[in-house]
């Protein structure tokens, strides 16, 4: 069931240079990653042993766990007691089981405790992970910043202020993520920031928002959501819209893309970017959109120590997201245009954060639960 993406070569496995290991694993709609961590001081981790797996071969959390639990003790005589799970859902309050909004799967840390040997479970959120890791980025190697308009660079720029995150994947997930004085670490705040209504700005978009509402919403006196644009699934409802109006003209493009469902139509849509007018237009939207939800996070944060964005689409639509019409969108403003401009924005390039997150809620938020 899982799938190795990376070992630490055993030469170079030296089990005296870690004061303890963890087993971490990040839980999204689509993907599954299940790692072993070696943690060398409070900042400083290692993977040692890193897997994959599709989510909806998941029917539970314990098996994937036992198995990595088992391929550690075999290959680096590795015993671990302690393990962070981050989910793509809404935790519990006193954290004790996550809902994955878009995958039909419930983790549970009693079921998890009684059919391992793990000794200790956190259970936090994907959003809540990545603020936890925002202080294991390297900033010159493990993001790309997008550059305002007249970018004069970071004057000023410290690191120890408030951060924020986003990210469109299966769904969209937001953070405000703190910084603590007495411990000089960022600590993310949960959130479903996700879920904002989606304003519409002109007679295009009102359209828009009447489309989702009559083919989408399965509440009819709803309002929709950012994530309904914002998301992978909202990638494909922008896409249907746009087929939908008046004028549409399919091409060889887009009918082929007809004949494709899911990832694989995504993938399509971003690999036409540029090259079909519907798949350009759809990809413009999206970072419009995405644009409008970063700077409203930025606004409700002042996130002065940066806007991190998060997520896979990104990462494959880099172009459509450093031309500059996302940055534009983002300081436009009828009064807050200075404040926006003073707020660095960077794309994640590193898709281990999620896992360095649980590794530090292990090694410095212990008490989390």
């Amino acid at each position: 069931m899982l799938s190795e993406v990376f070992r630490m070569p055993e030469k170079d496995f030296d089990k005296s240079k870690y004061r303890f290991f963890t087993i971490v694993a990040d839980v999204g709609g689509t993907n599954s990653y299940f790692a072993v961590m070696g943690v060398r001081d409070n900042k400083n981790y290692d993977i040692i042993l890193k897997e994959k797996t599709l989510t909806l071969h998941l029917k539970e959390i314990y098996t994937p766990l036992n198995d990595i639990l088992k391929k550690a003790y075999e290959t680096y005589s590795i015993e671990v007691g302690r393990a962070c799970i981050s989910a793509a859902g809404p935790v519990s309050r006193r954290r004790g089981h996550i809902d994955l909004t878009n995958a039909g799967l419930q983790i549970k840390r009693g079921e998890i405790l009684s059919k391992t040997l793990l000794k200790k479970v956190i259970l936090i959120n994907d959003f809540e992970a990545i603020g936890f890791g925002i202080d294991h980025l390297d900033l010159n190697k493990d993001v790309m910043e997008l550059k305002h308009t007249g970018d004069l660079g970071k004057q000023g720029w410290v690191f120890s202020n408030t951060c924020a995150v986003i990210g469109a994947g299966t769904g969209l997930g937001t953070s405000v993520v703190y910084y603590d004085y007495d411990t000089h670490l960022h600590t993310p705040l949960p959130s479903e920031g996700g879920h904002m209504d989606l304003p519409a700005h002109d007679e295009f978009e009102f359209d828009l928002v009447q489309f989702l509402k009559k083919k989408v919403l399965k509440t009819k006196d709803a309002h929709p959501e950012f994530e309904r644009v914002l998301s992978g699934q909202g990638l494909h409802n922008i896409y249907n819209f746009l087929k939908s109006r008046r004028g549409f003209k399919p091409t060889a493009t887009t009918r082929k893309l007809d004949k494709l469902e899911g990832n694989v139509k995504l993938e399509a849509i971003d690999d036409n970017y540029g090259k079909d007018k519907t798949c350009t237009q759809t990809i413009d939207l999206f970072v419009k959109f995405y644009a409008r939800a970063a700077k409203n996070l930025a606004l409700i944060s002042e996130c002065y120590s940066g806007l991190f964005i998060a997520g896979r689409i990104t990462l494959r639509n880099k172009d459509a997201f450093t031309k500059g019409d996302f940055m534009k969108e983002f300081e436009k403003h009828e009064k807050e245009t200075g404040l926006l401009k003073k707020i660095p924005v960077f794309i994640i390039t590193n898709t281990d954060v999620s896992l360095y997150g649980c590794c530090n809620v292990l090694t410095n938020f212990y008490s989390l639960s």
